[in-house]
């Protein structure tokens, strides 16, 4: 999980352009500042890199950066 907690910020703040600093495990999705362009681009990340489709509403439901990285790791897992 730790691992994917990792991943899903680097998305969020290489990928998708978020400033570093409100992206952290705690910080709600508002807070982080993700907003609907940042969760397309994990998404599409998050399919090119683990071959998993997650719909946008999906993520969006979660509601702190370490729930997303949980629900993105509990697809993961499940696919395998």
């Amino acid at each position: 999980m730790d691992h994917m907690l990792a991943t899903v910020i680097r998305i969020l703040t290489e990928k998708a352009g978020l400033p570093p600093g409100p992206v952290t495990p705690t910080a709600t999705l508002t807070q982080a500042g993700v907003d609907s362009m940042a969760i397309a681009v994990l998404s599409m990340v998050i399919e090119d890199e683990y071959g998993l489709v997650i719909t946008e509403t999906d993520l969006s439901a979660n509601s702190t950066v370490t729930e997303l990285a949980a629900f993105i790791e509990q697809h993961r897992t499940a696919k395998t």
